[in-house]
């Protein structure tokens, strides 16, 4: 019986395997989608990498020097400068940075209550609308998308002592105060404003949460009999819950990161009572020239809202664990 004479080994080798072809393509195409996906976030990774990690760690390296602005370099002081701040703890009311820290927590607690209150209320309104509500949407929107100075310029003019709000309470007989030089107002009337102007951004996160609500659940509850209200608090509420975490989360974050309104219309005054950390921490870099001072109260500022975040999310933020 002929038997066929073996094929050389080259030939063997040399042949392309048609069963890799389609294997190549698909990793060349995934590789190619892969390049192009990382040039199109290579502008937010640079920005993130420069603006915010890198300028993070320096900021907290610098947290460790003492920085003469004039002609001698860095100084490195160890922890000196916690220490000094920490020191203060007994007085806080002789430390500007410790009075500014009790102004926000109040600052904080108030405005992120309310705001987040008021964002659902708005939420749930415009759910509830059929017709126009997306003319309603935009006309609940506007004061998230104004300028905070050109907001915060416009109530200067609402909070004068005689401004629009005091001629409304002299109206009803009330002799309205002297709003943002009055040490007991200033505060809440910052308060107020911050309410009213970033209520409006949250309202539209619950407006998602609540149009992706599963219908069947609580059309389940009508049919048992079940109110609106013990719809509301027993189904729609703890369903709400991931985005209240997320919305009392981003209002901590921005309620103790306030600076601008704090800066334009009242500058901390009077006697400190709308003293902000950010303001203090920009009087004492730019004003008074203690950049490794500020740093180190930027670090404690960090390591506060981190901690309060922590807290939010082991109370609040239940049910995106179950």
């Amino acid at each position: 019986m002929a038997t066929q004479p073996a094929r050389p080994l080259s030939t063997l080798t040399d042949q392309p395997g048609p069963r890799l072809k389609p294997a190549h393509k698909a990793m060349a195409k995934k590789r190619s989608e892969t390049i192009a996906a990382y040039l199109f976030l290579a502008p937010y990774l640079f920005v993130l990498l420069v603006f915010s990690l890198f300028v993070s760690i320096y900021g907290i390296g610098l947290s460790f020097f003492r920085i003469d602005m004039g002609f001698t370099g860095p100084t490195f002081v160890g922890f000196k400068n916690y220490i000094q701040l920490f020191s203060q703890l007994a007085n806080p009311g002789l430390s500007d940075f410790w009075t500014s820290m009790g102004n926000i927590l109040k600052f904080t607690v108030f405005v992120v209550i309310f705001q987040t209150i008021l964002a659902l209320v708005m939420a749930l309104l415009l759910h509830s609308i059929k017709r126009g509500r997306g003319t309603f949407r935009t006309m609940f929107y506007v004061p998230a998308v104004t300028s905070s100075v050109a907001t915060s310029l416009i109530f200067l003019w609402l909070y004068n002592s005689e401004g629009v709000i005091n001629f409304l309470l002299s109206l009803v007989g009330v002799h309205g105060p002297d709003w943002l030089n009055d040490v007991f107002w200033a505060l809440p009337a910052l308060m107020l404003l911050n309410v009213w102007s970033t209520a409006a951004m949250f309202m539209i996160y619950f407006l998602a949460a609540l149009q992706d609500l599963p219908t069947d659940v609580l059309e389940a509850a009508e049919v048992d009999g079940a109110g609106r209200f013990q719809s509301f608090w027993y189904i729609t509420l703890p369903l709400l819950r991931p985005t209240i975490f997320l919305v009392v989360a981003l209002g901590t974050i921005g309620a103790f990161q306030m600076f601008d309104q704090a800066k334009f219309m009242t500058n901390g005054q009077p006697l400190n009572s709308t003293l902000t950390p950010m303001l203090e921490i920009y009087n004492e870099a730019f004003l008074n020239g203690g950049f490794g001072q500020a740093a180190a109260m930027s670090v404690i500022l960090f390591i506060l809202i981190f901690m309060v975040t922590i807290l939010q999310r082991r109370f609040i933020d239940t049910g995106s664990r179950q």
